[in-house]
């Protein structure tokens, strides 16, 4: 991934665009890179909005005395170089764009004035560019939420979340910057990241416990699970990890999934020929009907945390969670509760057949060193089994 690279004009070309033109409706003024023009000849595709102007005009204009200035970005002949005028949130926006057209070749940079976004504006950027670098550099990690199995407490398998290791900062969790990067079109690249992680990391652990019938389950939206290549990325780091068929589970979110049936059912297919499980998370959030189940035909079902927590208070919760694992089990499918956060909860959902749980309870997501130290040794103290079993 290329990094944006920014150019600024002079400041007296930067007065002279707001002085003349742009003060009063507080606009920010940019224009796109001098190779751009000269080399692809696809500025013209941009779409500019209006006003727009030739960047020889303006300099001609405006700022005919810094000229030298901009000796860079003149070439012979009429090179249609243009700015633009628009609001610092549109500025932004236009940003991004023009950062998917510096990936593809056809936009070399972008020219910015200086000191002409607010505080919020700057912090934007700032974040969208630690964030990129944090894909391009190594810094995404995959933590692991230990999910256990509730009939005797013993340790079943992980699932893997996305954390952000952030230099001079520390763990960064999802809710802080996915969102973000999901606007930023990177949420398939730290999607594959984890997923990759996750394969390596089960597949070591294996190694060392191997008696462990461990398996591990990473999520991916819609949008991921419908990209080009995904199911051949997937597959591949699974195979290259030298994981068993069962082992892996591949969860995907029931609204989500609702959003493009078919597709998902095409792709979810050939996943599971390749011996991938599929979860549907949050089972009883979406309006998945009985006929759709049975079309993707998952392994897995998960129930929404809301519906786990919700249980010790409220009858109609208790209804539709022992309505979910009647269903799961008329499917064949097996059954993980999210969200337990108390023994009495985890002794109820053992009692209605469930099969497996996570939550604070048993312990919140953790670095990959604690994760295998949890599978040589159990968490003491914490992971038990609610049906008062033996300590896993």
């Amino acid at each position: 991934m290329t990094s944006w690279r920014f150019w600024r004009w002079t400041p007296s070309v930067d007065e002279a665009l707001f002085s003349r033109a742009a003060r009063a409706s507080g606009a920010v003024a940019f224009a796109i890179d001098l190779e751009t023009a000269r080399f692809s000849g696809r500025v013209g595709e941009l779409g500019l909005l209006k006003p727009d102007y030739k960047l020889d005009d303006i300099i001609n204009m405006l700022a005919p005395g810094d000229r030298e200035d901009f000796t860079a970005a003149l070439v012979a002949g009429d090179i249609d170089l243009r700015v633009r005028l628009v609001g610092e949130e549109g500025a932004v926006r236009y940003l991004r764009f023009i950062g998917s057209r510096i990936e593809n070749g056809s936009v070399s940079g972008l020219v910015l004035p200086a000191g002409r976004f607010s505080v919020d504006a700057r912090d934007q950027l700032d974040r969208e560019t630690r964030i990129s670098d944090a894909v391009e550099g190594g810094e995404i990690l995959a933590h692991y939420q230990p999910i256990i199995a509730l009939e005797t407490g013993a340790l079943a398998g992980f699932e893997a979340l996305a954390r952000w290791d952030r230099p001079g900062v520390g763990i960064i969790g999802p809710d802080d910057f996915l969102s973000l990067a999901d606007d930023m079109d990177l949420l398939g690249a730290i999607g594959d990241q984890v997923r990759e992680m996750a394969a390596r990391d089960l597949s070591a652990w294996r190694q060392t416990a191997a008696s462990a019938p461990l398996f591990m389950a990473a999520n991916a939206s819609v949008g991921e699970l419908l990209a080009d290549g995904f199911a051949e990325r997937l597959i591949a780091a699974i195979s290259g990890a030298g994981l068993r068929a069962g082992t892996y589970k591949l969860e995907i979110a029931e609204t989500e999934i609702m959003r493009e049936p078919d597709r998902a059912a095409a792709v979810l297919t050939q996943l599971k020929a390749a011996g991938i499980q599929i979860a549907l998370d949050d089972f009883g959030t979406g309006y998945s009907s009985l006929s759709r189940l049975d079309q993707f035909s998952f392994d897995t079902v998960k129930i929404d945390r809301y519906f786990v927590r919700a249980m010790s208070t409220s009858a109609s919760a208790t209804k539709v969670v022992e309505s979910v694992l009647q269903l799961a089990k008329h499917y064949g499918m097996t059954v993980v509760a999210e969200g337990i956060e108390s023994a009495d909860t985890a002794e109820q959902l053992a009692a209605m057949g469930c099969d497996f749980g996570q939550g604070f309870r048993y312990a919140g997501a953790v670095a990959p060193e604690l994760a295998a130290e949890i599978v040589r040794a159990g968490l003491p103290g914490r992971i038990r089994s609610p049906m008062g079993g033996a300590q896993a």
